[in-house]
């Protein structure tokens, strides 16, 4: 099990940390409309690059998804998007946090 990982209930489910490079690279795709290519560009490291792709994910198809990724690693986008979805406010995250935060990828 990896470090972006908790087993939950049979379920891959975010960890706080993956939580946090999540909303980190929503607020830069989404609030800030920086493309995917741009920011992976500046993605330091593996963990980043994950998040981001599962951010990038947001615009595609979920049937599109689950024809090119494993079912165990379907269920953890899913559930990203999910918690996403249903906690992340593009508003909440251009005020309530200094983009300092958000600026720093490494």
């Amino acid at each position: 099990m990896t470090a972006l990982t908790q087993v939950s209930q049979g379920n891959y489910v975010p960890t706080e940390g993956m939580k946090e490079l999540l909303r980190r690279w929503f607020y830069l795709k989404f609030v800030q409309k920086k493309s995917t290519v741009e920011l992976m560009a500046t993605a330091s490291d593996l963990r980043n690059k994950s998040a981001l792709s599962i951010v990038a994910l947001l615009d595609v198809d979920e049937q599109m998804i689950s024809q090119v990724v494993g079912k165990k690693r379907l269920i953890f986008v899913q559930n990203c998007h999910a918690y996403l979805k249903g906690s992340v406010n593009p508003a909440d995250l251009a005020s309530g946090v200094s983009s300092n935060q958000y600026l720093d990828l490494s």
